[in-house]
């Protein structure tokens, strides 16, 4: 048995409104991904001990990226905050490789969610840094992504591949 290094994770980003006319694309000089989910609980006294009453899991997905000159993405995502565009994210698990149908795809975690925070850090003595958040709605799907190099189950939204979607006439 091996641990997963977080470099052999790569996360991939797209518009949903752009599912149709291209691929999934990573951050350049990504240093940093990840999510997190908590929820709020609210106990109430009763003779007979407390009783807790669970809230709704909250998912946060967050990034940390160097800017590359010359890159559009920050700007695509910046927009995209700015006008509440729903974002497609895939984390993507490169040691897990699928079989049968997903043969050729990798383990993976689908969420779909808003931009929620977005932080430029430029000081004198380090590069340009931004912090990137997004707020997921639902919980987030599991599955398996093809993944381009060069580049449900209910819920409210089923799992997605990172390949360009082609519309049907």
């Amino acid at each position: 048995m091996t641990a997963l290094s977080g470099v052999d994770v790569v996360w991939r980003f797209r518009l949903a409104e752009d599912e149709g006319n291209e691929s999934a694309w990573g951050l350049a000089y990504s240093t940093e991904n990840g999510y997190s989910k908590s929820k709020e609980s609210e106990s109430t006294v009763t003779k007979d001990g407390s009783v807790v009453t669970p809230g709704a899991t909250e998912t946060t997905v967050t990034a940390t990226t160097l800017y590359k000159i010359g890159s559009t993405q920050i700007d695509k995502l910046e927009t995209a905050m700015d006008e509440n565009k729903r974002v497609q994210i895939w984390r993507i698990n490169t040691k897990e490789i699928g079989t049968g149908n997903d043969e050729g795809k990798f383990k993976a975690k689908y969420f779909e969610g808003y931009f929620t925070s977005f932080e430029e850090t430029d000081s004198a003595e380090n590069k340009v840094e931004y912090s990137l958040e997004w707020a997921i709605e639902g919980a987030g799907k599991n599955g398996f992504a093809a993944l381009e190099l060069d580049t449900s189950e209910g819920g409210d939204y089923e799992f997605k591949d990172t390949v360009k979607v082609e519309t049907k006439a």
